[in-house]
Order: structure tokens, then C-alpha cells, then sequence
């Protein structure tokens, strides 16, 4: 939920070249952009739908109304807002220059079937978007605690849970993509230190650096590496992890 947008660019960046091929143009008409906007928020609709009927045939009754979708350009690239059941996510149409820039970039440093557009909605539009569906099943369980680390590992605990059960290919590189974002960072945690403690204790310091990219990273690899893994009906009836 909370979290800097470089951490979203990187990750993102770095999570999906392989799922970005079959993207629109880069640079769209107006005209185009507009239907296009149209597509993708279909698409998040569908993509909300399935994820609240998976609950839902888990057994689970949701509190709350599905959260209302709102595009645009949010600072973290997407965002639940528990007053306000609004969730808002990032689309291409409203990035700005600098923001696509750094997309194009990547898609270049991809290869030719790669775009700019493709690299950044593959990401957003599915693992930013359901992180932050789990989100707001942790408001619907009123098991929430804002910035901290329990509330994040939750949320991308049961992310991770609704991939592996509707694209375990695509939950793969997830996992394999956030190794590499792990790797090229150093770790922000004092050795011999607790890293719940840690980022508990210093959360906002760390959100708007690269440890925040770190830490999201780790529990993503550390989540994948539970044995045995979590279903989805595991996931939903524990919202915080560590519980």
C-alpha cells in the first residue's frame, strides 16, 4: 500500500519482459489512447471480478463492497484507499514524460519485441493491481496495521497465493524477477538485526529509498520459499504475515 514509485519502475521493470510482447503502440493517438483506456479498465474489471469470486468460492464472504477503480497516475503506481473503498492504479495515458521515459529505456534494454507500455501495464495492470486487491481484503477482515511489515508480507502473501492458483507461469517470474531486484540492491538491515523490526520501527525513512525495493523484493522471495506453500484459502484467512 505504501510505497515509492521507483520501487513500482523497478520492479516492474524487472519482473516482466516476458509477458510484454502483445502491447500497443508506445506512442497511440489521442484517439486511440482514449479507447485504449476504455480496454484496460475492462480489463481491471475482469481482473477485480475474478479475484473477489475466487474468495468467494474459497468460502469466504467479502465486508466490503468490491473497491471502485480509479485510473490516473497515483505517486506509487497504485494505491487502496480503505475510507474511500477506492483503488487507484496507474495507467499508461497518464504517466508522464519523465515516467515514460524510464519505460522506454527498459524496453529498449529488453530487446525489439519489447515496449515501453507493454513492460509497464504487464506489471501494473496484474501484481501492483492484485497486491493491492489484498489490500483491501485486509480492510474487509479488519486486520490492517499501516506501515508495517506485516501488512505488506499479507498482501503480497496473498497476491502471490491468487497468481500460483490462476498463472503459476506468470507467479514464476514474478519470483525470479524480484530475485534479480534483490540482488542489485544491499540489504538497508543492520546485520544481526530483525528485518521486521527494522522496517516496522523505520518505515517511512525506508519507503522512499532503495531499501524499500529491497524489502518488497525479500518477501516476495521469502514468501516463495514456504514450504508448503500457502493455497489461497490459506493466504485469505491470515491477512497480516507474520501473523
Amino acid at each position: 500500500m505504501a510505497s515509492s514509485s521507483l520501487f513500482w519502475q523497478l520492479a516492474i521493470a524487472a519482473l516482466f519482459p516476458a509477458f510484454c510482447w502483445a502491447a500497443p503502440p508506445t506512442h497511440p493517438s489521442a484517439a486511440a489512447d482514449h479507447r485504449s483506456d476504455r480496454v484496460i479498465y475492462q480489463k481491471l474489471l475482469h481482473l477485480r471480478s475474478d479475484f473477489i469470486q475466487q474468495i468467494e468460492y474459497e468460502g469466504y464472504v467479502p465486508s466490503l463492497p468490491a473497491p471502485k477503480i480509479e485510473m490516473g497516475d497515483p505517486p506509487t503506481f497504485g494505491n487502496f484507499d480503505a475510507d474511500k473503498n477506492i483503488l487507484y492504479i496507474a495507467i499508461w495515458s497518464k504517466l508522464t514524460a519523465e515516467e515514460r521515459k524510464f519505460f522506454e529505456d527498459i524496453a529498449k534494454s529488453i530487446g525489439p519485441k519489447a515496449t515501453a507500455r507493454g513492460v509497464f501495464e504487464a506489471g501494473t495492470n496484474r501484481w501492483v493491481f492484485t497486491h493491492e486487491l489484498s489490500h483491501w481484503w485486509q480492510a474487509c477482515q479488519h486486520q490492517t496495521r499501516a506501515n508495517s511489515y506485516e501488512e505488506e508480507a499479507g498482501a503480497n502473501r496473498i497476491a502471490s497465493a491468487y497468481w500460483r492458483k490462476r498463472d503459476p507461469r506468470f507467479m514464476e517470474g514474478i519470483v525470479e524477477g524480484f530475485r534479480k531486484v534483490r540482488e542489485s540492491i544491499p540489504s538497508p538491515v543492520p546485520p544481526g538485526g530483525s528485518k521486521i523490526e527494522f522496517l516496522d520501527k523505520h518505515f517511512a525513512a525506508v519507503s522512499i529509498t532503495d531499501g524499500y525495493t529491497w524489502y518488497q523484493s525479500d518477501m516476495v522471495i521469502d514468501l516463495a520459499a514456504e514450504n508448503p506453500l500457502p493455497s489461497f484459502h490459506h493466504a485469505l484467512s491470515q491477512p497480516l504475515y507474520p501473523w
